[in-house]
């Protein structure tokens, strides 16, 4: 029997077959179920034949609230199961305010694994995983854009963004033209009819979606991978000089003025400088 706790329940990202058993227990179990809408989740809740447990609405505008309805049924030995509308709550979906004023309540929390349209992401790109940064959705002025783009520059992880397909075109138009030799995966429609993983240099995707019209049609998520950096075309006496700078001086100027005297690129460069400072 399953005990009285807030239990943060991973729903299908797009196919439903993707439910798992743990997460079937509870939604059946649930005597509340907090859903980001609850319209969405009925057709979910309909295909596994749970009907009659009351739900509650749980989005952005009213979480404060609905935590304190939440407390009170936990409180008097109730069962309650927070959704999305896809994937894990709170990974970009509502429910961290919820959580947070549970836990300070003194509520019990039981996260649930599941799925997530990140980590699928991330296991197709085909781009290092062992080390990655979640930065939500892509801003969408054009300022704020480039200016997120161009931080990625000399990063040594793989960063994972999520698209709409209105956006993706005008959005990977910056991200191309600010890192045009950086591998990028679009990941479409994931676990539905036409997924899609499209891996390609940030310059060309732009073209590539043009191309097609079906291929802008659906959700993204972009991952984009950290510029390579081929250390062996650094001279040893230059990779000596950077180790040696670096004691010293920032890693930026250290790149740049060494950039400047030996024609090496300065993303190389900077790139070793910060592989030489970590060992």
């Amino acid at each position: 029997m399953l005990e009285s706790a807030l239990y943060i329940v991973p729903t299908p990202i797009g196919n439903l077959d993707d439910i798992t058993l743990r997460a079937i227990e509870v939604l059946k179990n649930a005597t509340l179920i907090a859903a980001e809408d609850t319209r969405h989740s009925k057709i979910l809740l309909d295909k596994l034949g749970i009907s009659g447990t009351r739900m509650i609405s749980c989005h952005d505008h009213n979480e404060e609230q609905r935590a304190d309805v939440i407390i009170e049924e936990v409180k008097k030995g109730g069962i309650v199961a927070l959704i999305s509308d896809a994937g894990s709550p709170l990974i970009n979906d509502p429910g961290y305010r919820v959580v947070t004023i549970c836990s300070k309540a003194d509520v019990k929390v039981i996260p649930l694994p599941g799925p997530c349209a990140l980590i699928t992401a991330l296991e197709a790109s085909a781009l290092p995983t062992d080390k990655f940064m979640f930065c939500g959705f892509f801003p969408v002025k054009e300022k704020e854009l480039t200016e997120t783009v161009q931080a990625l520059e000399n990063v040594d992880y793989t960063a994972v963004f999520y698209e709409t397909p209105r956006r993706i075109i005008d959005t990977m138009e910056i991200v191309g033209k600010v890192l045009p030799e950086h591998d990028v995966t679009l990941c479409r429609e994931m676990t539905k009819t036409f997924e899609s993983f499209y891996r390609l240099k940030a310059k060309d995707a732009v073209e590539f979606l043009k191309a097609d019209a079906d291929r802008t049609k659906g959700e993204f998520v972009v991952a984009i991978g950290a510029l390579k950096v081929e250390t062996s075309s650094i001279p040893a006496n230059v990779e000596k000089a950077l180790k040696e700078l670096i004691k010293t001086s920032p890693v930026k100027q250290v790149a740049a003025v060494l950039a400047d005297l030996t024609g090496i690129k300065k993303n190389d460069l900077y790139n070793l400088a910060l592989k030489l400072k970590e060992e």
